[in-house]
């Protein structure tokens, strides 16, 4: 396979797992630990211990490394791919 299409293969690959990690991680709902959603669904307040109400919705701790993750795994696909399409020597 030529360079350049071996590029172009792994710029695919990186994007695809890139975003599709992403559309899972906001699927789950990797951001919040209460989403406005619940908020919303249960009239106002979510118990998120026993004892403990939320009323706002609450951001998970890891939600600003979500981005970093995305990309260094789009980035490690896209490599994986590009190596994997050499041509091997006889």
């Amino acid at each position: 396979m030529s360079f350049i299409a071996r590029i172009i293969a792994a710029v695919v690959v990186a994007a695809v797992v890139g975003f599709g990690l992403m559309t899972y991680d906001k699927k789950t709902g990797a951001e919040w630990v209460v989403s406005p959603e619940e908020i919303a669904a249960n009239n106002g307040s979510v118990e998120t211990r026993p004892g403990t109400v939320a009323v706002l919705p609450i951001r998970s701790e890891t939600a600003d490394v979500l981005p970093f993750k995305w990309a260094a795994a789009g980035i490690i696909a896209g490599l994986l791919a590009f190596t994997a399409l050499r041509r091997r020597s006889a």
